[in-house]
């Protein structure tokens, strides 16, 4: 009796944590976002490769932390710091880097968190494209297993020079733009109209098949000012050393990556060059999207070039050629899939070449539109002006004005092309300071007046190129960043002031060699704040006599001193700083450790001026 009712209590509890079992294997699997502490194991890399990986990872970091202190200014440098970490970074590296599936979505998040704060609603229709290709491939990974996907239920139409499979993964990519997708693919429906036959005319002079017009499609959704989150811009999301390596020329004035004439002949050459290499097309997209290298170890390890069997690519890759051929047979008979969308009208345009900077507005003028229309139809120039110092420049004019363009350009004086400003240096001011203020960049203004060096006087003038209509174009550069500098500015004091139950203004005249930090710990508050105080951008220098609103609590107001904030012990001995002191003398001089003296002193750093009173020891 006592056996049968033992048997039947280990029953249970065997019932029970199978139950408890199931459900624990039921539950959702919990991702972290957190930035790995270092590379795997398991990948060997250069340690050149693994300074810039820290450094990216640093540069994050400090962005996050800057935004939880309200500095958006001070994070969007970190931000760009990091990108350019991965901008610089070779092809063997990126190789290297596609092995490690963890960054890939990390970057990804930190480019989405970026574009969220800086450029707002636009950053949908900057990322679009990207982002459907990202949904694909976290839908895919949730519906079917790799048993299913690559099973049976494929048809293949081999009658084009590329031919269009079905099967579950692309029937899967048709069912996402047929639902969740259906916003954004009518968008690109609607945009192809504009580019077709452009595309597909550049398509057919460099030999390749006319249906790579839709690769386009899925790379970019045919925005020329696509940029994602590795740097790849234009409609055919070009990096920087692959467009250079075809011809495509970019600096701080212009970007040819965005020119869809010159672009589009770059990509079907680089296509071209992939499908010699490979001699298949899914192999040569595959190629196109990642590495190449990476696509052949993977033709090596599994013994085959049928791309459906690759199955240690990159999970973007995996999907980008079901995305592709979900688009292409959509795009092909759209009704049929329930999408029911006027195209825009093709884009038609003159074209003149030129080899000096050239105001935009006076282009306008000649040719009798506006300076937001050219602006429009050369997304390829990034400023107010054709870029200077380059040769045999692409512009585009609207239809038909060409011939009235050369006549009247002819006529017009060079003082007349573009406008500067002579500005003369004051003193304190820096190179860094003069270029925000003219929205431009330091090294136009060393280019410009030939300055070896940041280094300038007080007195100097400096020769500034700035926009005829400066009006027009900073709010057009308004529109584009979607925020105002000034908004938020006026919003970060409105916010920071009241958390400081009755403050008082105090007025500091900067000192000669104070920094904002030492201001700010003097004062017992963050230098983040005294910037937004003083309307001061991040990075922006402070120079001696300099006069800064600093808002303190009332017990600090009596003195502007180090040490203003502590009250003042009668049973202490204090040294008063003389010139020259570092804390090691002085710790030495009382028999006191710099921790010590760090401790009574409640001081978080080493640094002491001249005037400073250190209390030396509580007697």
């Amino acid at each position: 009796m006592f056996n049968r009712k033992f048997l039947l209590l280990i029953a249970i509890l065997l019932v029970l944590q199978a139950c408890q079992w199931r459900q624990v294997r039921n539950q959702p699997e919990v991702v972290t976002t957190q930035w790995p502490r270092s590379l795997p194991d398991s990948l060997w890399v250069s340690q050149n490769l693994s300074d810039r990986m820290e450094n990216l990872k640093s540069y994050y970091q400090d962005a996050r932390r800057k935004l939880a202190e309200g500095d958006t200014i001070g994070a969007q440098i970190y931000f760009e710091q990091a990108f350019n970490q991965l901008a610089e970074l070779s092809d063997e590296d990126r190789n290297t880097l596609s092995y490690w599936d963890e960054l890939d979505s990390l970057i990804q998040q930190m480019d989405n968190q970026y574009h969220k704060i800086y450029l707002g609603a636009e950053a949908d229709q900057v990322l679009e494209a990207e982002e459907v290709r990202e949904d694909i491939t976290q839908l895919e990974e949730l519906s079917f297993p790799d048993s299913v996907l690559f099973g049976e239920g494929t048809v293949i139409d081999s009658s084009g020079p590329i031919p269009i499979t079905l099967n579950p993964k692309v029937r899967l990519a048709i069912k996402y733009f047929q639902t969740k997708g259906r916003k954004v693919f009518s968008k690109w429906l609607q945009r192809s109209g504009r580019y077709e036959k452009i595309i597909k005319e550049i398509l057919r002079e460099e030999g390749v098949p006319e249906d790579l017009f839709y690769l386009a499609m899925i790379e970019s959704g045919f925005q020329p000012r696509a940029r994602s989150y590795a740097r790849a811009v234009g409609v055919w999301q070009f990096i920087s050393a692959t467009g250079r390596y075809y011809g495509l020329r970019h600096n701080w004035w212009f970007d040819e990556r965005r020119d869809v004439f010159k672009a589009t002949r770059a990509a079907a050459q680089h296509l071209r060059h992939l499908y010699e290499d490979f001699g298949d097309w899914y192999l040569a997209m595959a190629g196109y999207n990642c590495n190449p290298k990476r696509v052949k170890y993977n033709i090596r390890r599994y013994k085959t070039r049928d791309f459906w069997k690759l199955r240690r690519l990159p999970r973007q890759t995996k999907n980008y050629v079901p995305t592709f051929l979900a688009a292409t047979i959509i795009a092909k008979n759209p009704e049929k899939f329930g999408f029911y969308v006027e195209k825009d009208p093709p884009f038609e345009v003159d074209s003149v070449i030129i080899s000096e900077s050239v105001d935009l507005n006076v282009i306008a003028e000649i040719v009798d539109t506006t300076y937001a229309y050219i602006r429009e139809i050369n997304p390829a120039v990034l400023r107010w002006v054709t870029p200077p110092g380059i040769k045999d420049f692409t512009l585009y004019l609207p239809k038909g004005t060409k011939e009235k363009f050369k006549v009247e350009y002819a006529k017009i004086p060079d003082n007349k092309k573009r406008s500067w400003v002579r500005h003369r240096v004051k003193p304190g001011e820096a190179l860094s300071l003069i270029a925000r203020k003219y929205r431009t960049s330091v090294s136009v203004i060393k280019s410009i007046n030939k300055l070896r060096s940041n280094l300038i006087r007080a007195g100097q003038y400096l020769l500034i190129p700035v926009p005829q209509n400066k009006a027009h174009y900073y709010a057009s550069i308004a529109k584009t960043k979607k925020r105002s500098t000034r908004k938020t500015r006026t919003l970060s004091k409105a916010n920071v002031i009241p958390k400081m139950p009755n403050a008082k203004k105090v007025i500091y005249e900067v000192k000669p060699g104070d920094t904002l930090g030492d201001i700010a710990e003097r004062f017992h508050t963050r230098a983040s704040y005294i910037r937004r105080w003083n309307g001061l951008r991040y990075g922006e220098y402070i120079y001696p006599k300099q006069k800064l609103t600093i808002w303190v609590t009332p017990q600090l107001t009596a003195s502007t001193g180090r040490n203003a904030s502590k009250k003042y012990d009668e049973n202490a001995t204090y040294y008063t700083v003389k010139t020259g002191d570092t804390l090691w003398d002085i710790s030495r001089k009382y028999g006191v450790s710099i921790e010590e003296l760090k401790k009574l002193n409640n001081m978080r750093s080493v640094r002491i001026r001249p005037g400073d009173k250190i209390k030396v020891s509580r007697n």
